[in-house]
């Protein structure tokens, strides 16, 4: 099938990262009779969490297709690099530089930009109900939320709130199905609807120790922060805890002004 048929109505694609959020939205997603989803995975071969995602992905997958009522492809793959030299757009990066320096988004949201812009889609992004969340931020700071459509799937897109705003250039092609979900209230739904054992499955870290997660990357304190600490293994909380005592440490051993 081509990536193409995205732009069909009953088609929907999702990035997924086998992540958390990404996963819960696939599968709620999937309990969509008369819908295709399509998951696509950008890959960055510079983050040592890669691996274990792809990893997580090629277990998850199977598991979702079996109690989906929705059909659920393959997924596509791109590569980050691939994309920013097929699809440069100077408007989407520029704006995208600023976000970045604003709120301190992720270099992930200029890939999905880039890719979309440039396949001419539109994809869901899983951007939870999260004070941590530098998507969720700029969008608040910078965007109204429209319904994408009166289906059944629960999308928001963003518009900007004056004439023009750097989140609405970088977002504006990105469909999000989260933003009024936190994640312990998806863990809530999960175990409602019997779906943690696919959701046990996912996999966060970017930087994992050992194939455990390292307990400092923004994923891992986004974990202990959210009431999600149960996924991290002693080892993780203990580097988490370190970590902070650290922080703390050099802030107060910082010299003043004056």
């Amino acid at each position: 099938m081509a990536f193409e048929d995205l732009k069909d109505n009953e088609m929907v694609g999702i990035l997924w990262s086998g992540g958390w959020d990404s996963t819960f939205r696939l599968l709620e997603l999937s309990q969509i009779e008369g819908l295709s989803v399509r998951p696509i995975y950008v890959r960055d071969h510079g983050r040592p969490g890669m691996a274990h995602e792809l990893a997580a992905m090629r277990e998850i997958l199977p598991r979702v297709r079996d109690i989906a009522r929705a059909r659920v492809l393959d997924v596509d793959l791109y590569d980050r690099g691939a994309i920013c030299r097929d699809f440069p757009n100077e408007g989407i990066s520029v704006a995208y530089g600023r976000l970045a320096e604003e709120f301190g988004l992720g270099y992930q949201y200029e890939a999905f930009a880039l890719l979309c812009e440039g396949l001419g889609i539109r994809a869901e992004c899983a951007v939870e109900d999260s004070p941590r969340s530098k998507a969720k931020r700029a969008i608040d700071a910078q965007c109204l939320l429209v319904p994408c459509d009166e289906g059944p799937c629960g999308r928001l897109r963003v518009v900007a709130k004056g004439a023009s705003s750097d989140a609405a250039t970088v977002l504006g092609r990105l469909d999000f199905g989260m933003l009024d979900v936190s994640k312990v209230e998806a863990k809530r739904v999960a175990q409602e609807s019997g779906w943690m054992p696919v959701m046990r499955r996912t996999w966060f870290c970017h930087a994992p120790v050992n194939g455990k997660p390292c307990g400092t990357c923004n994923p891992c304190k986004d974990a202990m922060a959210e009431g999600m600490r149960w996924r991290m293994p002693p080892s993780s909380r203990l580097r988490y805890h370190v970590c902070r005592l650290r922080s703390v440490t050099a802030k107060l051993w910082r010299p003043r002004n004056g």
